[in-house]
């Protein structure tokens, strides 16, 4: 975890909740990620997700969502 993590912690621990949809769980992941890019000029400016499953992983490129 790097210098904006603090901030994407705090949006991952106020937001989350049980039984949340794919969806859902990527959307509160590129919301905190966001939070701490915003808040930290040396964090870069991308959020690309991969989503990992017991069927494999999912690479979601920035440009896409």
């Amino acid at each position: 975890m790097g210098s904006g993590s603090l901030r994407a912690m705090a949006v991952f621990e106020s937001e989350y909740k049980e039984d949340m949809s794919k969806e859902e769980a990527m959307d509160l992941v590129q919301k905190g990620i966001l939070s701490g890019i915003t808040n930290d000029m040396g964090s870069g400016s991308n959020v690309d997700l991969v989503v990992i499953t017991k069927d494999g992983a999912e690479v979601i490129p920035s440009n896409v969502r």
